[in-house]
């Protein structure tokens, strides 16, 4: 995802960079291209991918706030067992 962040690529290209077989990187860039992460664009020949910027920042805001929920259900719940319980000494 980060090279495809940076600059477009071809899938042969990312394939030669990654210990994994043509098919099953073409796999990973098809869905990432369906969740709209990336984008595929016809070169020649080639079809070059790219990185969705837009579908990452959104992706990223969306996390962020499942991440403040948690965070605060978590600090929430070492309050209550930091607080003495009945018949603790």
């Amino acid at each position: 995802m980060t090279r495809v962040m940076a600059r477009a690529h071809n899938v042969s290209t990312l394939a030669g960079s990654y210990d994994m077989s043509f098919a099953a990187v073409q796999k990973h860039v098809a869905v990432l291209e369906r969740s709209g992460l990336v984008r595929k664009q016809r070169c020649g020949r080639e079809q070059l991918v790219h990185g969705n910027l837009a579908a990452i920042r959104q992706a990223r805001q969306f996390l962020d706030r499942f991440e403040a929920i948690w965070r605060s259900r978590i600090d929430h719940l070492e309050h209550l067992l930091s607080e003495p319980r009945e018949g603790d000494a």
